[in-house]
């Protein structure tokens, strides 16, 4: 017997509501910096992107804003 196992592919769109899980599996992790002190924001990074999450209950987060990292 055979079973048809089917993966959404979520991406990391604007306003995409993910599960830390879920973000591991796709490469993304949390950066060292704490610039948002002030803000209920956290800052994610796979490879030079860089992602602004929103947390959220249940252990979901919220993507705000996506950009690429750009060293000075």
């Amino acid at each position: 017997m055979e079973t048809l196992v089917k993966t959404s592919a979520k991406k990391l769109e604007r306003n995409a509501c993910l599960s830390s899980d879920e973000l591991q599996n796709m490469g993304v992790f949390p950066t060292n910096l704490q610039c948002f002190t002030y803000y209920n924001y956290v800052l994610y990074q796979k490879g030079n992107k860089r992602i602004i999450l929103k947390p959220l209950p249940y252990n979901l987060f919220k993507v705000i804003r996506t950009y690429e990292f750009l060293p000075a």
